[in-house]
């Protein structure tokens, strides 16, 4: 997954995302070149046709207007373009370029993209991407990336692996799972954030199991938490650690309940 930054003039995002279908060959080669398609799509000949297109405005900056994401399937590629209107026209800011096949049924401008409420001021949102490598032996990478708009451009505030999981070759050790995501620290939650990673482990021959990949499925064999106090740096514009991993925990967890009372006899 490939993040670059820019700032250029372009026509509305709707009048772009209609260009991206026309049957002019002209018109789509634009349209593709304004929201940063790779070269391959751009040099002449046939011009393909997007697979999809997903428009999105919602409020990624800290200002009324709403910004726009557009996103294309290629046969080769997803692109997200992010756009943000500046007076009475549209900047093309930054895009995303995740090279992924469209044959991958794994890999879809849903997987790719989703929204959340912004960790900082929950009135805005926040882009959130993910990319995913796989290996040998049902290993595989989720690489995960959060991006605002902030003072005009479009930074990424958050990237971390969100999931793993690593298997040994030869079949006679478990598979190792991780999973990692932010969450506001209830101590502080309007300054203090967790990155909490969870770990487990799942046997070999589960692993290759058709549900083995389901989320419900590697969540329910998580058994170890940790968490890792985060702020967000005015300076950088992205969130920094500021102390070491520990594990998790909350105060119902280190008191003991009294056990059950005894179940009264019945009366005769």
């Amino acid at each position: 997954m490939q993040f670059s930054t820019t700032n250029s003039s372009v026509s509305a995002p709707q009048a772009l995302a209609v260009e991206m279908q026309s049957s002019d060959d002209r018109l789509r080669t634009a349209a593709l070149a304004a929201i940063g398609a790779p070269s391959q799509y751009l040099s002449r000949g046939h011009i393909a046709f997007p697979h999809s297109v997903r428009l999105d405005f919602i409020a990624l900056g800290n200002t009324a207007e709403l910004d726009a994401i557009l996103t294309v399937e290629l046969d080769q590629h997803l692109i997200s373009a992010i756009m943000m209107p500046v007076e009475d026209e549209w900047h093309h800011i930054a895009s995303f370029v995740y090279a992924t096949s469209f044959s991958n049924a794994a890999t879809t401008p849903a997987t790719f993209l989703h929204t959340d409420r912004s960790l900082l001021a929950h009135q805005y949102y926040t882009a959130i991407f993910h990319a995913i490598a796989n290996g040998s032996n049902g290993d595989f990478t989720e690489s995960e990336a959060h991006l605002r708009i902030l003072n005009g451009h479009a930074v990424i505030t958050a990237s971390f692996a969100s999931a793993e999981r690593s298997c040994d070759p030869t079949h006679q050790h478990p598979c190792d799972l991780t999973e990692r995501w932010f969450q506001p620290d209830t101590t502080d939650p309007d300054h203090r954030f967790l990155l909490v990673t969870a770990t487990g482990h799942v046997k070999p021959t589960e692993s290759g199991d058709p549900i083995a990949r389901s989320q419900t499925f590697e969540t329910a064999h998580l058994r170890t938490f940790t968490c890792q106090p985060f702020a967000f740096s005015d300076t950088t514009l992205h969130f920094e650690s500021i102390d070491t991993p520990t594990a998790c925990f909350t105060p119902r967890d280190t008191q003991h309940e009294p056990p059950p009372a005894a179940p009264t006899p019945p009366k005769n």
